[in-house]
């Protein structure tokens, strides 16, 4: 390994380090200078050479988008002027295409100085406006006066008939003018009109009803009395349903009575085998007739299910 030779100082081979050995050149700005003008000419010429082929290439599509839009003639040819189907191969051909060019603009400007062939469409005359003078528009929810009623329809036919069937019952007294010994009327008869079958009377006065349903019961007495209070009660199965409470206004010691009408009503649902009496209290005394004192079931409907 040789010693390095410091500034001013001849190393092994009689040169300083820092002087320039004999043979040697040195870059210098000329050089530099000619270098990037070579390159910057290189680049230039990439640059024209693609520039060539795009101007080339521009001219190949405009030729192509040309022959699309040439018409044809009525044969099925294309029309005089149109360049053939070859394309353009290099600037021999520059000529041609120019000439193809002003004779494609002659026919077009010979076929319109001839006029369109097609026929002239038809214009729409406007309506006058004097002819919708005084007529208003109407506007979207516009309606006219509402006509006549037309005839009624014709009655349809019946519904079909339900399964409910309607039973009643009517009691009359009996006996006349007399004073009650029981807490139970007990002299029922059953009306001539009145259903025959499910509801019998036992002697104590009571009435079975055997079809279950919901009833209106229905009782009037008409009292002959002298009391100021008179009442009854219609109960079911042993229980008061209806009361019926009434006064007797100026009652002296000195008059024998004063007749009193005391009638109840109301809707009752009642099982099969219901129990139904009218209790008031002994001793008194009540006009038993058939139209004064009564006692009355209905069935209107049946029970609802559970």
């Amino acid at each position: 390994m040789k010693p390095l030779a410091l500034d001013g100082q001849q190393g092994e081979d009689g040169w300083a380090s820092g002087d320039p050995k004999p043979g040697s050149r040195r870059p210098t700005f000329q050089g530099l200078f000619n270098g990037a003008v070579c390159v910057a000419f290189v680049l230039l010429i990439f640059a024209c050479a693609g520039l060539f082929c795009r101007v080339t290439q521009m001219e190949r599509e405009l030729y192509e988008l040309h022959r699309a839009y040439t018409p044809l003639s009525a044969d099925g040819a294309k029309a005089a002027g149109t360049p053939t189907d070859s394309s353009p191969d290099g600037p021999a051909h520059l000529p041609q295409q120019n000439n193809n060019n002003r004779q494609q603009v002659h026919n077009v400007r010979k076929r319109d100085a001839e006029g369109p062939t097609e026929a002239p469409r038809k214009r729409r005359h406007k309506k006058d406006k004097g002819d919708r003078k005084g007529k208003k528009k109407c506007p979207k929810n516009c309606k006219g006066k509402k006509g006549d009623a037309g005839p009624p329809g014709e009655r349809g036919p019946p519904g079909p008939a339900g399964n409910f069937t309607s039973t009643f019952a009517h009691f009359k007294s009996s006996g006349g003018r007399a004073e009650l010994e029981t807490d139970t009327l007990n002299n029922w008869i059953l009306a001539d009109w009145a259903n025959e079958e499910g509801f019998p009377v036992a002697s104590s006065g009571e009435i079975t009803v055997e079809k279950p349903g919901i009833y209106f019961i229905y009782s009037q007495i008409v009292f002959y009395e002298k009391h100021h209070l008179l009442s009854y009660q219609v109960c079911v199965d042993g229980s008061p349903f209806l009361t019926c409470n009434e006064s007797v206004e100026n009652a002296t010691s000195d008059v024998t009575g004063r007749y009193k009408t005391c009638y109840v009503a109301g809707l009752a649902p009642l099982q099969a085998g219901a129990k139904i009496e009218v209790r008031l209290p002994e001793n008194m005394f009540a006009l038993l007739f058939h139209d004064t004192t009564y006692l009355g079931l209905i069935k209107v409907a049946d029970l609802p299910s559970a």
